[in-house]
């Protein structure tokens, strides 16, 4: 099963087991550092569930993705499974995709109100909520009883980078997996098998993309607001005082947490260069991740690290 997830083997072997055996939780909790990849899983699990060929049951092939059922859920028309995420948010209160910064309660009580319904056409409903660290007390807690008593056959996935993100109320009612980040080797491979990109363009990017297909993409793309590329400016002093604080308006918190991580993983393959430096570059960076992770206002976190950089710059 999972035939076509790269890596996560921990994680594919324990979904296979309690899909064989019939004993699927009602509500998993996916914590890793890239979303494609938890979402991925997300939507396999949905496809062996409602598979009409390969009965789940019966065999450790998985999903045929042939049949109707997963040709729907490949083109995400299957009605029986549901993504929760800022996009369907974005439809349900008739707001730009851009403004939805945290999980409403009204969305909340939408995904309630198709939990509540009967299967439409499948064997399972598959619910998938992305971005659950960015939802408040009282959204999580409106989501508690939907989690501790889910009609049969549904299946709750909260999808999150990090474990601490996510209230210990939905945690207790919920089965966590943990996502590991790829191998650079398979994040290569990845990149060699879907890109034209010379080898050594291509190592580069999986030894910056700390395991994750999410920020391999991103790299591959040239995002505007490429990690490396700002990191780069930062450490030669190339940015004034006031390009920094403006910066760091626009990016993000979950941009920000992809930012250090990535940063980090930099650092520590570099650190034998220069290990003075670099070790004050990775205090800072951790103590910022720190503050991000007990919820300290991403502007000022971001304002106090990138003035820290040029510090540290400008004094070695």
């Amino acid at each position: 099963m999972f035939r076509n997830i790269l890596g996560q083997e921990k994680v594919k072997r324990i979904l296979s087991v309690q899909i064989k055996k019939n004993k699927i939780a009602h509500a998993y909790i996916f914590i890793g550092q890239s979303s494609v990849e938890r979402q991925l899983v997300a939507v396999e699990l949905a496809k062996i569930l409602n598979c009409t060929i390969n009965g789940y049951s019966k065999t450790y092939i998985g999903a045929c993705c042939s049949c109707i059922s997963c040709k729907k859920i490949i083109k995400n028309i299957h009605p029986d499974l549901h993504f929760i995420d800022f996009t369907k948010q974005a439809e349900l209160v008739a707001g730009n995709l851009e403004n939805q910064k945290k999980i409403r309660i009204e969305t909340i009580k939408y995904m309630q109100k198709e939990v509540a319904i009967r299967i439409h056409e499948g064997k399972w409903k598959v619910f998938i909520i992305s971005s659950a660290e960015k939802m408040n007390a009282l959204v999580a807690n409106s989501l508690l009883k939907t989690l501790e008593e889910p009609p049969k056959n549904t299946v709750i996935v909260l999808s999150a980078k990090y474990k601490e993100s996510i209230p210990q109320t939905l945690i207790s009612r919920s089965q966590t997996l943990f996502f590991q980040p790829l191998r650079q080797s398979e994040i290569l491979s990845w990149i060699m098998s879907n890109y034209t990109l010379d080898e050594l363009k291509a190592r580069e990017i999986a030894k910056l993309s700390d395991g994750s297909i999410e920020n391999a993409k991103k790299l591959i793309g040239g995002d505007k607001k490429d990690l490396h590329s700002l990191w780069i400016k930062l450490t030669s002093q190339k940015l004034y005082i006031s390009d920094v604080l403006e910066f760091s308006k626009n990016i993000s918190k979950s941009e920000a947490l992809e930012f250090i991580d990535a940063m980090t993983v930099k650092i520590g393959n570099d650190l034998k260069t220069c290990p003075t430096r670099n070790i004050q570059w990775l205090e800072l960076l951790n103590f910022s991740k720190m503050l991000f992770l007990k919820n300290i206002n991403t502007r000022i976190v971001l304002d106090n690290l990138f003035l820290g950089v040029l510090d540290l710059s400008r004094s070695i």
